[in-house]
């Protein structure tokens, strides 16, 4: 027989509710019913635990039974408390055996939090959210107080999924590759240090963006550069579709570029360049030699760029001979850009971002706003989850933004 609901059931029903709302001083449904519902999670937590004990102990309470047959024998209850989606569950009643070898699956020796309570946590840690705003901004929701140093201990368990991202295989798809690195704070045995991460950015020839990988390094050096390539080489990045790498200018990356992937052209970033010659001009001399500077690298050819030059030279060459050397010196890698053929529709603005490193510095900007409130880290361990937390964050923001230009220019 089918249960139909009635007009007058219905209005039976909202009666007991809003006598229910008329005892409460609150009328706010969710803020009035949580206790209820909490009250509920536990009853059904301890009926679950005494059918475990039961079938356990294969008895029933106060089930006398030979003793040789006996597996263990029941040693009452102690308190456990539980923070759950539905706020903290205080003093759930866990039976124990006298052996003590009984477990529940319902939580795991010594737990306090349910699983997917650790599961939001993370979750707002790699969205961005520091550890000790986690705690702020999470009360409202699971009901209960959280410290800097509970939310860190959580965070621990991203260390397996960092391991997999440094492990992971690589499809060799990327075109650009970007290379560079940022400098960090870190806790040492007497004061605290500066460490290097090295990044690779690159984009894919389906015009994907993507952070590719990073590694914590003393310095940039050769070693630790060519390490970090090699690294990319062995994992899947083999550079068969690898049209360019732009670099910041580091003799560390040239250096392992030339050994790793010496078929790619190397382009020297403009932004980088253009900051090492002005340093030897006057101030009055900086904004004009930039204007002559900026008609090499807008020419829409690579003959027009030589001549851009030139014209600089010619101008510039008694009033500031180290910055116009400067420029001379790598020229050929500045220019680098202009060899590759690209379709006319896009190539002012693809031009645009593979000039300079302006792309992942980008990323780095977000990794400072991330970073700067932490002032120091305390191991390097910490240092790696909160680089994957933004690398993560700002990977899956991108992933339904593919550049669409960089997929047809040729």
């Amino acid at each position: 027989m089918q249960y139909v609901i009635t007009e007058h059931s219905l209005r039976r029903r909202w009666a007991r509710v809003n006598e229910f709302f008329q005892s409460t001083q609150e009328k706010n449904f969710w803020v009035d019913i949580n206790p209820y519902l909490r009250r509920l999670v536990k009853g059904i937590i301890e009926i679950s635990l005494d059918e475990e004990m039961i079938q356990y102990m294969q008895t029933q309470p106060y089930q006398r039974t030979d003793k040789s047959n006996r597996m263990d024998y029941r040693n009452g209850y102690y308190c456990r408390n539980l923070d759950t989606t539905f706020g903290p569950v205080e003093r759930i009643n866990v039976p124990r055996s006298r052996q003590g070898l009984f477990r529940t699956s319902i939580f795991e020796r010594y737990q306090r939090r349910q699983q997917t309570v650790n599961d939001v946590i993370c979750n707002v840690f790699l969205r961005g959210i520091s550890t000790r705003d986690v705690a702020g901004a999470l009360k409202p929701l699971l009901n209960t107080s959280l410290s800097a140093s509970t939310v860190s201990r959580i965070t621990k368990r991203l260390n397996p999924l960092v391991k997999e991202f440094h492990e992971r295989k690589l499809m060799d798809e990327y075109q650009f590759l970007f290379l560079d690195g940022i400098t960090i704070s870190v806790k040492g045995s007497l004061k605290a240090k500066k460490i290097l991460i090295l990044v690779a950015y690159g984009i894919t020839i389906f015009g994907k963006k993507e952070l590719i990988s990073f590694r914590i390094a003393n310095s940039e050096s050769s070693a630790a550069c060519e390490s970090f390539l090699n690294d990319l080489f062995r994992r899947g990045l083999t550079g068969k579709n690898l049209k360019m790498i732009i670099t910041d200018g580091s003799k560390g990356f040239i250096a392992a570029i030339e050994l790793v992937y010496p078929y790619a052209l190397h382009q020297r970033c403009w932004v980088h360049k253009l900051r090492n010659a002005t340093k030897y001009l006057r101030k009055t001399h900086i904004k004009p030699f930039k204007l002559d500077a900026q008609k090499i690298y807008n020419a829409s050819t690579h003959r027009e760029a030589i001549h851009a030059f030139k014209s600089l030279r010619k101008h510039w060459l008694n009033a500031a001979p180290k910055s116009v050397k400067c420029l001379e010196r790598d020229l050929d890698e500045l220019l680098a850009f202009l060899t590759i053929p690209i379709k006319e529709q896009y190539r002012v603005f693809i031009r645009r971002q593979i000039r300079t490193t302006n792309i992942i510095e980008r990323s780095f900007r977000e990794v400072r706003r991330r970073t700067r409130p932490m002032g120091c880290f305390t191991n390097y361990d910490s240092v790696s989850r909160i680089i994957y937390a933004i690398f993560n964050r700002l990977n899956s923001k991108w992933e339904e933004k593919p550049l669409k230009q960089f997929t047809q220019f040729i």
